[in-house]
């Protein structure tokens, strides 16, 4: 069962190779502009926000966060309690 299973898996990496291989020729690597790179990193250096943070400060958003915390609280306390009524319809049932 194991000598299939290695003959696959060569198989496998065998076709891999040859498709790396012809791609290799047909894709030619791209260097970008040095300029185009030093903008890119001084744009991730001047800028260190954290997206999540900033969106904590939007009114909206932090409304409707605690408004869908308070929906899934609810949500859950009533399946909790149809729950509780169906175990309590079953064990009255059987006495």
């Amino acid at each position: 069962m194991g000598s299939k299973m290695n003959q696959i898996a060569n198989a496998s990496r065998g076709k891999i190779l040859s498709m790396e291989h012809r791609l290799s020729g047909v894709f030619r690597p791209i260097k970008p502009r040095k300029e185009f790179v030093h903008g890119v990193a001084q744009h991730i250096r001047a800028n260190p926000s954290v997206a999540f943070v900033d969106r904590l400060a939007n009114r909206h958003f932090s409304a409707i966060l605690i408004a869908g915390l308070i929906s899934l609280a609810i949500f859950l306390a009533l399946i909790g309690k149809v729950l509780l009524e169906l175990i309590d319809k079953k064990t009255t049932a059987r006495v």
